[in-house]
């Protein structure tokens, strides 16, 4: 199974290599981009739901804690009113789960075909190894020490933070946490994975966090809309 995902993948993967290379700038790591760019695409509507989602669950939080207080020596009575209030104001409070759920198979998958995808012995017969670098990467498929960590770090923090803007409109104590928490890690991680993979990451959350701005401005110009009206 995982051998057709890579193939795939890899197919995949060389197709925006030759749209690179259409325009002109042929070039593995602008192929990681254009790749990265296509699945936030892909997954724009069910982030957008997610947002959405997150949002009403934000607000029913009285809600939820009246309940909670009301029913505290009756968790399934609770249980019972929650999702009532959840299937009343259209919230999911698992919403939140999806694209990461989504996201973990493709790290997954992408992980693996970088590895054979630049490799000089393993590489499939279509790969141009001579475009395998990037700016200052010399192989996309062997890790990045410094640099690319360093903006995983910075752009692992700055979608956490305008995702939580986002949803919340502010920062309480346990986000401000994982928000530096998140980051070191992740950055500490992409040390040793394939280039390619932490340029992906990078990409994938700088234009989450864009993302985040649009659907938010999105959201506030309904809600203008729904109050004029």
């Amino acid at each position: 199974m995982w051998s057709a995902v890579i193939d795939s993948l890899s197919q995949i993967i060389q197709y925006f290599y030759l749209a690179s290379k259409w325009l002109n700038v042929p070039s593995y790591g602008l192929a990681i981009i254009f790749f990265t760019i296509a699945v936030k695409a892909i997954l724009f509507p069910l982030t957008r739901t997610q947002m959405r989602s997150m949002r009403v669950m934000q607000q029913l939080q009285p809600k939820i804690k009246a309940i909670q207080e009301r029913y505290k020596d009756k968790p399934e009575k609770a249980q019972q009113a929650m999702m009532k209030l959840y299937q009343e104001a259209g919230a999911n409070p698992f919403s939140g789960c999806l694209p990461l759920l989504i996201q973990m198979p493709i790290i997954i998958a992408l992980f693996n075909t970088l590895r054979v995808f630049f490799d000089p012995v393993k590489h499939p017969p279509f790969v141009d190894l001579t475009k395998a670098g990037f700016l200052w990467i010399g192989n996309l498929g062997q890790p990045d020490p410094i640099i690319l960590p360093i903006l995983t770090v910075i752009a692992t923090f700055g979608q956490q933070y305008m995702s939580s803007m986002a949803t919340a409109g502010k920062i309480d104590q346990t986000q401000r946490t994982m928000m530096i928490v998140m980051p070191l890690f992740v950055g500490w991680i992409a040390r040793t994975l394939p280039a390619g993979l932490t340029l992906y990451w990078v990409v994938y959350s700088v234009v989450s966090a864009v993302e985040m701005i649009v659907i938010n401005r999105s959201v506030k110009a309904e809600k203008g809309e729904r109050s004029k009206a």
